[in-house]
């Protein structure tokens, strides 16, 4: 149980230095506004590699204190805003607050120190057991200890307010106090601890907000980072390397790894970590995650290239949580992606750096022996012709677009269109050549999402591939091949990752679906049911298989039916649910991400699934009766707005 007594302060104010609370003066709530009488202290980024305090005969002493400093979520050279973070006494302040990481079992001493004029409240400093999180107060001027001994190994995190609006002490802060956020690892005795803690944060300007300015600043972080500022991920081919991902934001997070499938290894949140055994991991390429929850993966680098890590909500990584001059180039902090700092190669760069922000970091795989996995030249390859298409004026003023694939000699009509775009279907172990061809007058891109490839066919203009040799943007009039051979039979999508707010809303992705040995493709049993968006703008309709009123699904009578759910909406979750009557139906989980699922736990369950933007899940149906069943589809429209219930008959004849 873990205990707290307040150490005397009548003497704290004369022994701690007080030149935060002489330079940024009284005020303490209302503004962003930084003073302009003297520089103040720069809050830095905590890359989380190294625990606070010092562990002396077993005990881990930490000393916290806070202060107010100038917070830069783009970079020392970036804006500075006024924000309330934590340091260790004598040490810089950081955003996110320091790390805690101990070993099960070691007795943690924390004394906090709150100079400021108005009181700080700690909560999550204590052992963890699944029950309530507890909060410490720690008022004006005084100093906290807390005593606990950390029993329970797993990812958790601790987070403060100090000022007097926003959320209620049991939820971390999004204004000027959202830096006081830290992640608390207790580690099992003898577990690995070379692992990479990423701390997911949300900050927006108060000053903004109470101004109702037209766009409020705001930034979704990485280790106190907005991309692409944010630290990559470091790896060489062939070792593994293991994760843990805080998201102390409110926001949910659909997490998406780029070029590989990561292993889940437990799941949980500020009160609990759920840690799988073996024989409970699974493999997924986008895992969704809910506001203040954690989860650690691994994952084994197979090819060298630049890649991602990012949130698949395309409002999370938009160019527009840019706090910038309009038109300014954003580069990367020098050093931190040394194959791409050559400004020459600005036009490239422009949507990887300017069009893209937020929660997204880069993942920089190396191959120094020369082992990784690279698809083979001099091979005879199915060759596929994709045309990405435009059609003005099909979302009212708006124009679609979508991909289609040429099938026999003929090239589709310049005006065709299909939403979502030609499924494509390919054989597992056999190699393709695609050729985009953009027909559309903006440049476009295709992300080949799910499938593990070279990085130079990834899709990411100005940011996949290696060294020099970067890929472009497929320009207006112009084409792009693509080379790859799909390993992994399943579900996957191939959809744009440009402008994605209008291109990815207005039609730009498609099911591909990869057999394997001895597999067709028989629409009979085989039904793709793929969630998007029905144009650009918050008020458009989300759309199944490219209709806000979807016909009716015909399955028939004494077969197995594989259902593929995909979500690819622009920023949205979505709840499946198949009803038969007013009782759910049962139905077989048999893939995730287009990863087939263990036996044992392929198992019959019902029919009810939450799932991201992002996410593929394929589950098989039987249909043994003459019956109608009803498919519910909600989806989270967010920032308060109701959800939009679609409710689609699904015929057994």
């Amino acid at each position: 149980m873990s205990q707290t007594r307040v150490v005397r302060t009548s003497s704290i104010l004369a022994t701690l230095s007080i030149a935060p609370l002489v330079l940024f003066g009284p005020t303490l709530v209302g503004t962003d506004k930084a003073p302009v009488d003297r520089p103040p202290e720069t809050v830095v980024p905590n890359d989380n590699r190294t625990s606070a305090g010092e562990l002396r005969d077993g005990v881990l002493h930490v000393d916290l204190e806070t202060r107010r400093g100038l917070f830069h979520p783009q970079g020392a050279d970036g804006p500075g805003f006024d924000v309330i973070a934590l340091a260790e006494t004598d040490g810089p302040l950081q955003a996110p607050a320091p790390l805690i990481r101990v070993t099960a079992g070691t007795e943690v001493n924390i004394r906090v120190t709150n100079p400021l004029d108005a009181p700080l409240t700690l909560t999550g400093l204590h052992d963890r057991d699944g029950s309530e999180l507890r909060a410490v107060e720690v008022p004006p001027g005084a100093t906290r200890e807390i005593l606990f001994t950390a029993t329970t190994p797993g990812t958790y995190f601790y987070f403060g307010r100090a000022v007097d609006f926003g959320p209620p002490p049991h939820r971390p802060g999004i204004f000027r106090d959202s830096p006081i956020a830290g992640a608390l690892i207790v580690d099992p005795p003898g577990g690995p601890t070379d692992d990479r803690v990423l701390v997911v944060g949300l900050w927006v300007s108060q000053a903004d907000r109470q101004a109702q300015r037209d766009h409020v600043a705001h930034s979704f972080l990485i280790n106190g980072l907005s991309w692409p500022f944010t630290e990559p991920l470091d790896a060489v081919v062939g070792d593994s390397m293991r994760v843990r991902v805080i998201n102390v934001s409110p926001a949910p997070h659909p997490m998406h790894l780029h070029g590989f499938y990561y292993q889940v290894e437990s799941r949980g949140d500020a009160r609990l970590d759920t840690i799988y055994t073996a024989d409970q991991h699974r493999l997924a390429v986008t895992e969704h995650m809910s506001g203040r929850t954690t989860m650690t993966f691994s994952w084994l680098p197979k090819r060298e290239g630049h890649w991602l890590f990012h949130c698949h909500f395309i409002a999370h990584i938009s160019g527009e949580q840019h706090v910038r001059a309009p038109g300014t180039i954003v580069h990367g902090d020098e050093g931190a992606y040394p194959d791409i700092e050559d400004r020459a190669h600005e036009t490239l760069h422009e949507h990887a750096y300017q069009g893209m922000a937020g929660l997204m970091t880069g993942v920089m795989v190396r191959d120094p022996e020369g082992i990784g996995l690279r698809e083979p030249e001099n091979v005879e390859r199915r060759k596929l012709r994709v045309f990405a298409n435009m059609k003005e004026g099909y979302f009212g003023d708006d124009p679609a677009y979508g991909y289609i694939l040429q099938e026999g000699p003929d090239v589709p009509a310049l005006d065709s269109l299909l939403i979502p775009g030609t499924p494509i279907i390919l054989r597992r172990d056999e190699p393709v050549e695609v050729t985009v061809v953009n027909r559309t007058p903006i440049a476009i891109t295709v992300h080949w999402h799910g499938l593990e490839l070279d990085s130079y066919y990834d899709g990411i203009a100005g940011w996949s591939g290696a060294g020099d040799r970067l890929t472009p943007a497929v320009a207006a009039g112009d084409s792009f091949v693509v080379r790859y051979t799909p390993d992994r039979a399943g579900t996957f999508i191939y959809h744009t990752h440009m402008e994605e707010s209008a291109q990815l809303s207005s039609g730009l992705y498609a099911p591909l679906i990869v057999l394997g040995p001895g597999e067709e493709y028989d629409p009979e049993t085989d039904h793709i049911l793929l969630l998007g968006w029905g144009g650009p703008g918050e008020d458009a309709p989300p759309f199944l298989n490219g209709s806000a009123a979807p016909d009716p699904i015909e399955l028939t009578r004494g077969k197995t039916h594989l259902l593929r759910l995909i979500n690819i909406t622009p920023s949205n979750n979505q709840i499946i649910r198949l009803y038969r009557g007013e009782e759910l139906a049962e139905w077989r989980l048999y893939s995730k991400d287009g990863a087939k699922v263990a036996d044992h736990q392929a198992v019959m369950r019902p029919a009810d699934q939450y799932f991201g933007a992002g996410e593929t899940y394929d589950f098989e149906l039987e249909a043994d009766e003459t019956e109608d069943l009803r498919l519910e589809v909600t989806t989270m429209m967010g920032a308060g707005r109701p959800p939009v219930v679609m409710n689609v008959l699904v015929r057994i004849r």
